[in-house]
């Protein structure tokens, strides 16, 4: 069992130290286990290049330094989130991440109410003002 799946707003919130961050760093030094879904690092890494082009360097290498597992797909975790996604109230995306926490028994680490929509998620709620800055 994981302790932690964050999601793409989660790493989001944190590299640009908007509201919720704090939360973030404290449950990557937690000492429990986190897990990182492949789609969702991929998630952060389009969203550097749209804003910052080809210089996400820094950014990804912060990133990728956490004590965190990058989970990559397996078949299990494919069909869970086909089922998460089959009511049609969530992004692929966050299907497949929603199915990770699910099948680990993990807290998911978010800031999107969409995730509200699916049932036995262990959430751990950030602010869901996006963009809005701590400082």
């Amino acid at each position: 069992m994981a302790g932690y799946v964050l999601d793409t707003y989660a790493m989001v919130a944190y590299l640009y130290d908007e509201l919720g961050a704090e939360t973030v760093e404290e449950v990557v030094e937690s000492g429990e286990e986190v897990l990182a879904p492949f789609i969702a690092i991929m998630e952060v890494r389009y969203k550097l290049l749209r804003e910052l082009g080809d210089d996400i360097a820094e950014p990804m290498s912060v990133l990728m330094g956490w004590p965190m597992q990058v989970v990559e797909s397996y078949p299990e975790w494919g069909h869970t989130a086909a089922t998460v996604k089959a009511p049609g109230r969530i992004s692929t995306a966050d299907a497949w991440v929603a199915a990770l926490a699910l099948l680990q028994d993990a807290r998911l680490v978010h800031k999107d109410p969409e995730f509200d929509a699916v049932k036995g998620l262990n959430h751990l709620r950030l602010p869901y003002d996006r963009g809005r800055s701590r400082a």
